[in-house]
């Protein structure tokens, strides 16, 4: 059989006609190299290019660092209501203590006009808790809350709700600002945030202040706008 010369495969078995060997460089079997198959284009979309951009919301201040999250924020304020309501219930015991006795002195009344059958007797909120019990209670509340956020928030600028979520008060986009808070600015703060509780009407600016968070550029409540201050996480 001549060298120079091949047999093909015609579809159905190997032909007996013969054809000249092509001479083709790198290709072992006479056929023409495959070209190289060309590398894909890959663009990543722009969201995978780096921080989006246009959200709502900032999540750290001008100085890069990050803003706590509201859920983080009301877990503080859970904390820090639990402490404040302890001190408040302690100072407040004879109000308490006499609250308690005249509940328990118209249960007895009402079990008695039950077994006599007569109208049981009515009670009234001035009955329960007297105008100068209410005064005793709204006073402490009010002193001990203000007391309780001025001094921490100087001292640690956070409170121990905050210290215990990691969280720290720092004026607007100074996120790395050492501290301590001015005295201008935590007044203004914790009276914001306190003095709301002074009644059940004005507790709704107290629903709003612990809401605005969600929906503010900056993540800011009330008690921050008006005192420029911004609430940041450290870990």
């Amino acid at each position: 059989m001549n060298s120079a010369q091949e047999r093909y495969w015609d579809g159905w078995q190997w032909s007996r006609n013969t054809r000249p060997i092509a001479d083709l460089p790198g290709s072992g079997y006479g056929q023409a190299p495959y070209a190289a198959y060309p590398a894909r284009n890959v663009t990543r979309p722009p969201a995978y290019a780096g921080p989006r951009t246009g959200s709502a919301q900032a999540t750290m201040t001008a100085d890069g660092v990050p803003l706590a999250s509201w859920w983080w924020r009301v877990l503080a304020v859970l904390i820090d209501n639990l402490i404040i309501g302890a001190i408040v219930t302690v100072i407040t015991f004879p109000v308490w203590r006499s609250l308690y006795a005249t509940m328990v002195s118209y249960f007895n009344a009402v079990m008695d006009a039950q077994r006599s059958g007569v109208t049981p007797p009515t009670l009234n909120a001035t009955d329960l808790i007297s105008g100068s019990n209410q005064l005793i209670f709204t006073s402490v509340t009010l002193g001990v809350g203000l007391l309780y956020h001025v001094g921490f928030l100087r001292w640690k600028s956070a409170t121990p709700g905050k210290l215990i979520c990691a969280l720290r008060v720092v004026p607007v986009d100074r996120g790395r600002d050492p501290g301590p808070l001015a005295w201008s600015s935590i007044f203004i703060r914790a009276a914001v945030w306190v003095m709301p509780s002074i009644s059940s009407f004005l507790s709704l600016i107290t629903l709003v202040d612990v809401l605005f968070p969600l929906w503010h550029p900056k993540r800011q409540a009330l008690h921050d706008i008006a005192a420029k201050t911004q609430v940041v996480r450290l870990r």
